[in-house]
């Protein structure tokens, strides 16, 4: 069974750090890695702030200073929006054949109504052809 996780950027600092939101999106995927092991992390985030000069996945990356083994990241630095986060996702998701997949976000976008995640990963993964991948959300606390 293949197991992803993927980390869902959040708009950067106008200076290329990454928000707070995010700090804490990262801090969930370090205690996430630690107890589930996943066989891959996708860092989900283009540049959706010119002024940052930097995709919000690469800032994620950086930010992780090898915490995690790097060659378990793949990054997908086109999305500037939760629908192209899922959008672009799917495709890499489906590339490495998962089974199941763990969406890290915080507490408020996992539970709004409005461009869920979780429903946009179920349709695009479906679109993707990995429909049948079972999808979970993960956020530090109950989602």
């Amino acid at each position: 069974m293949t197991r992803i996780c993927v980390v869902l950027g959040n708009r950067m600092n106008d200076d290329g750090s990454v928000s707070e939101s995010t700090k804490e999106r990262l801090e969930f995927l370090k205690s996430y890695y630690a107890a589930e092991k996943p066989d891959f992390v996708i860092l989900s985030g283009g540049i959706a702030n010119p002024k940052a000069g930097i995709s919000e996945a690469r800032a994620m990356l950086n930010e992780l200073h090898g915490a995690i083994d790097e060659s378990r990241i793949v990054l997908e630095d086109r999305s500037r929006t939760t629908i192209e986060n899922a959008k672009f996702s799917a495709p890499l998701i489906a590339s490495l054949s998962a089974d199941e997949v763990t969406v890290i976000s915080s507490p408020s976008h996992i539970r709004r109504i409005y461009m869920n995640p979780i429903r946009l990963f179920k349709k695009y993964l479906k679109r993707a052809g990995k429909g049948d991948a079972e999808i979970k959300s993960y956020c530090g606390r109950q989602a």
